[in-house]
C-alpha cells in the first residue's frame, strides 16, 4: 500500500512538473556555453501568455539585463549577461504572472572547449567538397520514412525526396579525404516538413533540429568528428534570407514585422546588382531585398532586432555544439546588405578567424569584389565577408573550351578576367568552382568531352584562389541543363541497391576513372604546392589558342600551358622565360612525364599540361 502511494506521488508530481513546463513551448538556445566573447544571451521564450510574463534568475554571474515583449503575448525575449568568470552549471528561471508564479524551468550553462574562438578555418590552400546529404548516400535506411513527416522516399521523382543522410556522408569521409579535398560543406540540415521539394532544406522548419530524414544533432557533431579525424575542416550552410512555410513561427508569429509581407504575393526580382547601380530605384532594390525567393520560403526581416540576434545565435550554436571551422552563407545580397553585413559581423567578432564565403551571385569582377570585405569601396560599404564565389570565372569555365580562339572568345576570356584582379582585396580568398547545386554541371557544359572536362578540372585547380568541387564531378556525374533538380543526381552506389558503386574502381567506367584518376591526382598534388595556395600569378597573353599562366613564390613554380585547340600543337617556350628563371626540367604532374625546358614541348589538342618546374 506504501509503495502504491509513493508511486501515485511520485507521478502526481511528475503530471505537475510536465504541466508547468508545457506553458513554454519552445525555449532557444536549447543551451549556452560560459566564456563567449559577447556575454549577451538572447532567451527566446514561446508558449501560451508567456509575453505576459516577467522573468527572474538566481544563477552567480548572469543577470537579466531586459525583457522584450512583441505584439504577441505568447513571445517573451529575455537577454541575460553571462559574466566571463561565470561557472558552468544549470540555472533556475522562474517567470512570475501578475506577481504569481506562472511556469519555471532549468537552463543548462555549459564548459565551453578551450580555445574555441581562436578556432582555426579553411583558406586559400584548402579544397572544398561540395554535397547534398539527400543527394549522396543512404546510409540509415530506418529513417527514410519517419512518422509525421510527410515526405517519404522516391528516387524515381528528381523533385522528391531521395532517402541521403548524415550517417551516408559520414561513411563516405575517408572517401572525400583520400580524393585529395581538405573541406566539406554540406547544404543545409535543418528540420523541413514540408509536403514538396523538402530535400534540399534550405526553408528550415525547426533551427536546433537536425531534420530526422537526415539524422539527429549527434550525427551531425559526429560528422565534424569524423571530418577532424580525417584532416577535413567543416563549413556550416548559413540562409539569413529566409526560413520554410513549415516552421513553427508561421503557426504563432513572433511579431507582426517578423516576415516581410505583401498584399499579395511578391517575388524577388533576383537582381542583385541593383545594390551596386548608382542609378538604381528604390522600389527595385526593395523588392530584391523584400520580395520572396520563393512561395514556401517566408522573407525575414532582420531590421527587427530579436529575429536578428535569434538567427545569429543560432549559427553560433552549431558552431560550438559541433566544432565547425566555416561558414558559407547562402543569398548574401537578396538581404539588405547594410544589415546582412552586421548579421556577418556577428560570427567574425565571436571567432576572429573564421573564414566566412558569400554567395553573391553577380556577373562581373567588379561587382564580386565589392563584396570581399577589406575592399575599398566608394560608398564605405564593407561585407564582412573574407571570402566571395567567381561565378563569372565558372561562366568562363563553361564557354571557353567549346569556343575557337578569337579576341574576346576561348582563352582571352580568362586573359581578360584575370586582368582585372586588382579589384579584390585577397584574391587567394575567392572559391573558384566548375559548377554546384544550384547551376548546370559542368559535364552539359562541355558536352560529356573527358578532354574538354579535364581542361576545366586543371584550371579550377591551378588558378588563383581555392577551389571547391562539387560530388559527382570527380567523375564526370550528368545532369540536365537549366533545371535545379537535374543539377542534383544521386552519386552512383550511395545506395544498396544501386547497380554499380562509383565510389569503388570496379564500379566506375573506364572514363569516369581516368576523370577521377585526373582529378584526385591534380588534388593530392594541390594539397602541397604551396605556389598553388598563395603564390603569385602571372598570365601571357593568349596565341593561337594557347595559353599559358604561373603561379609561383620563393620555392615553387607551375606553369599551366592550355592548348584551345583541335589539333597538337609545340609550344615554344623562350617567350616564357621571366618565370621560368633557372629551372631546367619541369614534371607533367598528371602523368609524370619530365621535359627539358630548353626545347619545345608538344602540347596535344584540348588539353593542359601542369608542370611542376624542377632545377
Amino acid at each position: 500500500m506504501k509503495k502504491t502511494l509513493l508511486l501515485l506521488i511520485i507521478s502526481c508530481a511528475t503530471s505537475l512538473a510536465m504541466a508547468v513546463n508545457c506553458k513554454i513551448q519552445h525555449l532557444e538556445p536549447l543551451h549556452w556555453w560560459v566564456g563567449m566573447q559577447n556575454t549577451e544571451l538572447q532567451l527566446s521564450v514561446h508558449g501560451e501568455n508567456m509575453g505576459l510574463c516577467e522573468a527572474s534568475v538566481n544563477y552567480p554571474g548572469v543577470t537579466i539585463t531586459r525583457q522584450v515583449k512583441t505584439d504577441n503575448p505568447n513571445y517573451l525575449f529575455v537577454y541575460l549577461n553571462i559574466e566571463p568568470n561565470t561557472k558552468p552549471g544549470k540555472m533556475n528561471i522562474t517567470f512570475k504572472k501578475d506577481g504569481k508564479k506562472y511556469t519555471s524551468c532549468k537552463y543548462e550553462l555549459k564548459a565551453r572547449k578551450e580555445n574555441s574562438a581562436q578556432r582555426t578555418s579553411f583558406d586559400a590552400s584548402d579544397a572544398v567538397y561540395l554535397l547534398m546529404p539527400d543527394r549522396f548516400v543512404n546510409g540509415n535506411y530506418k529513417n527514410d520514412q519517419v512518422k509525421g513527416y510527410k515526405q517519404g522516399i522516391n528516387r524515381s521523382n528528381l523533385g522528391e525526396r531521395h532517402g541521403g543522410d548524415l550517417a551516408g556522408v559520414i561513411s563516405k569521409v575517408p572517401y572525400i579525404a583520400d580524393l585529395g579535398c581538405t573541406a566539406l560543406w554540406i547544404t543545409p540540415f535543418f528540420d523541413n516538413n514540408d509536403d514538396a521539394y523538402s530535400y534540399h532544406h534550405y526553408a528550415t522548419g525547426d533551427y536546433y533540429s537536425v531534420d530526422p530524414r537526415l539524422g539527429t544533432n549527434a550525427d551531425y557533431k559526429k560528422l565534424a568528428d569524423e571530418c577532424h579525424a580525417n584532416g577535413l575542416k567543416l563549413i556550416i550552410d548559413v540562409v539569413p534570407n529566409h526560413c520554410g512555410g513549415v516552421h513553427w513561427w508561421c503557426q504563432d508569429k513572433p511579431a507582426k514585422d517578423w516576415f516581410h509581407e505583401w498584399p499579395q504575393y511578391t517575388g524577388s526580382n533576383y537582381r542583385m546588382t541593383a545594390w551596386t547601380d548608382p542609378h538604381a530605384a528604390d522600389i527595385d532594390k526593395t523588392i530584391l531585398e523584400k520580395g520572396w525567393f520563393s512561395y514556401n520560403m517566408p522573407d525575414l526581416n532582420l531590421e527587427n532586432k530579436e529575429l536578428f540576434t535569434y538567427l545569429s545565435q543560432v549559427y553560433i550554436w552549431w558552431i560550438e555544439y559541433a566544432d565547425v571551422d566555416g561558414i558559407r552563407v547562402d543569398t548574401y545580397p537578396y538581404n539588405d546588405i547594410r544589415l546582412a553585413s552586421e548579421f556577418i559581423k556577428r560570427f567574425r567578432d565571436e571567432y576572429p578567424n573564421i573564414n566566412i564565403v558569400g554567395e553573391c551571385w553577380v556577373k562581373s569582377p567588379l561587382e564580386i569584389a565589392y563584396y570581399q570585405s577589406g575592399n575599398n569601396n566608394k560608398d564605405g560599404f564593407d561585407s564582412n565577408l573574407p571570402s566571395v564565389m567567381d561565378f563569372v570565372l565558372k561562366d568562363h569555365l563553361h564557354t571557353a573550351f567549346n569556343e575557337q580562339d578569337s579576341w574576346d572568345f576561348g582563352m582571352p576570356r580568362f586573359y581578360a578576367h584575370y586582368a582585372q584582379d586588382f579589384a579584390y582585396p585577397d584574391v587567394n580568398n575567392v572559391m573558384n568552382f566548375l559548377d554546384n547545386h544550384d547551376i548546370d554541371r559542368f559535364s552539359t557544359a562541355v558536352k560529356r568531352d573527358p578532354n574538354k572536362f579535364k581542361m576545366g578540372i586543371a584550371h579550377l585547380l591551378t588558378t588563383r584562389g581555392y577551389p571547391q568541387i562539387y560530388a559527382g564531378t570527380e567523375i564526370m556525374i550528368d545532369g540536365i541543363p537549366g533545371n535545379y533538380e537535374g543539377h542534383r543526381y544521386d552519386f552512383p552506389g550511395g545506395w544498396k541497391e544501386d547497380s554499380r558503386n562509383a565510389f569503388t574502381a570496379e564500379g566506375r567506367t573506364d572514363v569516369e576513372n581516368d576523370i577521377f584518376n585526373y582529378t584526385r591526382t591534380l588534388l593530392r598534388f594541390r594539397k602541397d604546392a604551396t605556389a598553388l595556395h598563395t603564390g603569385k600569378m602571372k598570365q601571357f597573353i593568349p596565341y593561337d589558342g594557347i595559353y599559358l599562366f604561373a603561379r609561383y613564390n620563393d620555392n615553387q613554380t607551375v606553369l599551366i600551358i592550355t592548348n584551345n585547340n583541335n589539333q597538337e600543337k609545340s609550344v615554344n617556350l623562350e617567350r616564357y622565360k621571366e618565370v621560368i628563371g633557372t629551372y631546367t626540367k619541369a614534371i607533367e604532374v598528371t602523368t609524370g612525364k619530365e621535359y627539358s625546358l630548353s626545347e619545345a614541348i608538344q602540347v596535344p589538342g584540348k588539353s593542359c599540361f601542369v608542370l611542376d618546374l624542377k632545377p
